[in-house]
């Protein structure tokens, strides 16, 4: 990755920070957007620059976010949906709806509770 290119990563990319070690001779970053970051405040991913050499965008990506940033998808009226992309209306749907299991219950009671239940009413 060429200084021009890392710039403009570094534009599209504005919740990555960036600082240069030349000690050490690596490029330290930071995504803030993830948890990792933000519960180690002296910890950054360092990369040094013969490595920095031999990487594009997504592998630079992918290195900085050490497997930890998940997609969240949903299933919705049988298809699968990236969230990613929702607006914040629809977002804010997804966290109001209530879960339920299949048979309309809320999903903290079991099956067996409302089949004792059942048993209980009927009983009398």
């Amino acid at each position: 990755m060429t200084g021009t290119e890392l710039l403009s990563f570094l534009a599209a990319n504005r919740h990555i920070e960036m600082y240069d070690d030349l000690e050490n001779h690596q490029l330290c970053f930071r995504n803030s957007r993830l948890p990792w970051y933000k519960n180690h405040p002296t910890g950054c991913t360092a990369i040094t620059y013969a490595r920095m050499d031999g990487l594009n965008d997504v592998a630079l990506m992918r290195d900085i976010n050490r497997g930890l940033e998940v997609e969240g998808i949903t299933r919705i009226t049988g298809y699968m949906a990236k969230v990613s992309s929702w607006n914040p209306g629809k977002l804010g749907e997804l966290k109001d709806r209530r879960r339920t299991d299949l048979h309309g219950n809320p999903a903290h009671i079991s099956i067996p509770e409302i089949n004792e239940l059942q048993a209980i009413c009927f009983a009398g």
